[in-house]
């Protein structure tokens, strides 16, 4: 009988062994798998979009802009069009460096279909408009009372930019300025779409 009990054991640690080698097989598997297939495509390009919210891959929040002399445009109005939405202030230095190749790239494209809105978070109509002429900026410059749209997209540094395809979709959310290799990198694919 004791023969048989070793014989017995013998097979309940086989099969021990046998899982936990089958377990260890599939779980290396499963890592090398993750380690080894390329990421597919993002969300944002591969599947449907999100409900709105300030992230890529997600439909760009309403915001209600105000023009500088008090008209109220929906930002929903762009549809159809390459809207890049950047937050900026006239203190900021940032802001300043980057509105004139935001205004050169306008000019090149806004016949494809681009707009580039200019959000002002914190200053007046008057300071806005001469500001804007000053910097020779003709692509629509906006106020932001209340700071309902700056809170909106949770902008929380200047300038803050959101990159929108024709279909109402966050493509790209860049904090800082953006360049001309940024610009020339992120707008062409959204326009030729």
């Amino acid at each position: 009988m004791s023969e048989q009990t070793s014989v017995r054991g013998a097979r309940h640690i086989s099969w021990k062994a046998v899982i936990g080698a089958t377990l260890g097989v599939v779980t290396l598997a499963l890592i090398l798998k993750a380690l080894l297939t390329p990421a597919g495509a993002t969300p944002a390009d591969s599947q449907t979009p999100g409900p709105a919210a300030p992230l890529e891959g997600r439909y760009a929040p309403e915001a209600t802009l105000v023009d500088l002399s008090g008209n109220k445009v929906a930002l929903s109005s762009l549809h159809g069009k390459v809207v890049i939405l950047n937050f900026w202030s006239v203190a900021c230095e940032p802001c300043r460096l980057e509105m004139p190749e935001l205004e050169r790239y306008y000019q090149a494209h806004r016949g494809d279909g681009l707009v580039i809105v200019g959000e002002n978070i914190t200053d007046d109509a008057q300071t806005i408009n001469d500001f804007a002429k000053e910097m020779n900026i003709s692509y629509p410059v906006f106020r932001d009372p209340g700071q309902r749209a700056s809170t909106t997209y949770q902008v929380s540094k200047m300038p803050s930019s959101f990159i929108i395809d024709r279909d109402g979709v966050i493509r790209k959310v860049v904090v800082g300025p953006l360049d001309p290799s940024t610009l020339d990198q992120l707008a062409p694919p959204l326009l030729n779409a």
